[in-house]
C-alpha cells in the first residue's frame, strides 16, 4: 500500500506566518494612529481658520473686531468664556439657539450670522455622556482655545504661548488641556 503525501502547512511554517503578521501590526498601527493625530490637527486648525474668517467677516460689517475689551496684543481672549459671547456673536443667536432671546445684548446687535455652528465643534465626552453647546471644542475635545487680536492696529499680535510677536491682525492656538488635547497654533514658528 502506497502512503499518500498531504500538502500542508507545518507547525513551524503556521508559527512563521503568525509572527510575521504581527510584526507588520505593530509597526503598522501606530503609524495608522500617527496619521489620525495629524489629521484631527489639521481639522481642528481648519476650523479655528473658519473662526477667524466669520470675525474678519463681522470687522468688515462693524468696522471694529468683537472681543477688543477682552483681549489685547499682551494677552489672549479664551474663547469659552462664562457669558457665552463667542458662539452668540458669531452665530448672531442666543446661547439657547434661539434668534431671539430675551435680555440677550450680545455684541452682534443686527443678528447676522458670520459662522454657523455645528454638533462636532461642541465638547462632547461619550464616557460621560456629557454634551455642552456652550463650550466650543476641537477634534480633540480640547476647550483651551484662544484667539489672539490685534488691539492697537500695528499689525503685529503676541499670544502668551508665543516668543516673539506674530505678524497678524487675528490668530488662534489651542493650549494643552491635560486631558488628551494637543497644543497647536495658526501661525508658523520662525
Amino acid at each position: 500500500m502506497k502512503k499518500q503525501k498531504r500538502n500542508a502547512f507545518t507547525l513551524i511554517e503556521l508559527l512563521m506566518v503568525i509572527a510575521i503578521i504581527g510584526i507588520l501590526a505593530g509597526i503598522l498601527i501606530p503609524a495608522v494612529g500617527a496619521v489620525r493625530k495629524q489629521a484631527n490637527i489639521a481639522a481642528s486648525k481648519a476650523q479655528l481658520s473658519n473662526y477667524i474668517s466669520a470675525i474678519e467677516l463681522y470687522k468688515s460689517e462693524y468696522k471694529f473686531y468683537p472681543f477688543l475689551d477682552s483681549a489685547d496684543d499682551d494677552g489672549a481672549l479664551r474663547i469659552n468664556d462664562p457669558e457665552n459671547e463667542f458662539v452668540q456673536t458669531l452665530s448672531g443667536k442666543a446661547a439657547d439657539g434661539s434668534e431671539s432671546s430675551a435680555g440677550w445684548e450680545g455684541r452682534n446687535r443686527r443678528r447676522i450670522g458670520f459662522y454657523s455652528f455645528n454638533e462636532s465643534e461642541f465638547y462632547n465626552d461619550p464616557s460621560s455622556g456629557l454634551y455642552s453647546e456652550d463650550e466650543v471644542a476641537d477634534r480633540f475635545n480640547n476647550r483651551e482655545i484662544f484667539l489672539a487680536i490685534d488691539g492697537d492696529g500695528d499689525g503685529f499680535v503676541q499670544p502668551d504661548i508665543a516668543l516673539d510677536s506674530v505678524r497678524l491682525s487675528i490668530t488662534a492656538y489651542v493650549e494643552e488641556d491635560g486631558l488628551g488635547g494637543l497644543a497647536y497654533q495658526l501661525w508658523e514658528e520662525e
